[in-house]
């Protein structure tokens, strides 16, 4: 089991970062999380940027990594120095605040307030955002890896293939509920992706396949979905998930047991381990990273599991 960690400040000052434009914002959440900090003894700022790039600029100011574009704000200085950071939105939201945390080696949380919250549900086992507010005013925190792909920083699981469709299929609807429901849509998903054969290295092995599924996964969910639950967080390896000729039936399947976490890898999807993975062809395809879809401008895609890892809340 990871080992958990406690912060040691007796005096605390969390900073919110605040998307508003996330699937389920709500104000109440992060009133109640900044009612329990002040009652708690601590401090807290709220800042609520206008987009990604001011989110995660704010993030680097609040940290001490990037100058104010205009003068401290006057109460924020009086707050004394920034001990966490809590990102209240989805994944996407999560990972440009925890860019921030790594680098500062702050810890960061999540109020979760997006679509999926796999991170958040990774960590804390649930996306209820009350579970998530006792968490983050517990100060405990475990090490959790990141890994860079396409020079990006992720933290939760980037996917080609089946997951970036089912994204896109999910867009402007809501997920099932259900095991069977996911098993249809991933079925029907499955037969929109293109099905190129790739080179797939897993640090000394090397694989020739055409594959529908291919994850790799740090924490256990992504899209909503426990591909990987028996994840270890801070070991230094990936989980990669991947098919070796499996029909829309056998993915029709797949995805309805992953959901119901009942899934068992085995021949028509393994389940491998690895530090560092490459993938190509890859130039033109979709990867989805942390939530967020990304059009591949390279041949050849790196995964590489870094040696810094990010102090999380748990």
């Amino acid at each position: 089991m990871t080992r958990r960690r406690h912060q040691k400040e007796k005096q605390s000052h969390v900073c919110l970062l605040v998307n508003r434009s996330a699937t389920g914002y709500s104000r109440r959440p992060i009133d109640k999380l900044t009612r329990a900090i002040k009652k708690a003894g601590g401090y807290y700022s709220v800042f609520e940027p206008e987009s990604a790039i001011d989110l995660f600029h704010t993030a680097q100011q609040v940290c001490g990594l990037r100058r104010w574009r205009r003068t401290v704000p006057q109460q924020f200085d009086r707050r004394g120095k920034v001990t966490a950071l809590v990102a209240c939105g989805g994944d996407g939201t999560f990972n440009l605040v925890a860019r921030a945390a790594l680098e500062a080696e702050l810890p960061a949380g999540a109020l979760p307030m997006g679509r999926y919250n796999n991170i958040a549900h990774s960590l804390y086992g649930t996306t209820d955002a009350d579970t998530a507010i006792g968490r983050i005013m517990r100060r405990d925190y475990r090490l959790i890896d990141c890994a860079t792909a396409a020079d990006q920083l992720f933290f939760g699981s980037i996917a080609m293939g089946l997951i970036p469709r089912l994204a896109r299929e999910l867009d402007n609807r809501k997920p099932p509920r259900f095991g069977f429901g996911w098993g249809k849509l991933g079925a029907r998903a499955a037969t929109e992706v293109e099905n190129k054969k790739m080179i797939i290295k897993i640090d000394a092995f090397r694989f020739d396949v055409s594959p529908v599924v291919l994850n790799i996964n740090l924490l256990p969910y992504s899209l909503g979905l426990p591909f990987s639950p028996a994840s270890i967080f801070d070991d230094g390896r990936a989980e990669v998930i991947l098919n070796f000729g499996v029909d829309s039936k056998s993915l029709s399947s797949f995805i309805g047991q992953v959901y119901n976490k009942k899934y068992v890898y085995g021949s028509e999807v393994r389940l491998f381990r690895g530090h560092t993975i490459g993938i190509q062809p890859a130039k033109g395809r979709t990867l989805y990273l942390d939530g967020e879809l990304i059009k591949l401008p390279a041949n050849l895609i790196e995964i590489i599991v870094g040696e810094k890892q990010l102090k999380a809340f748990c």
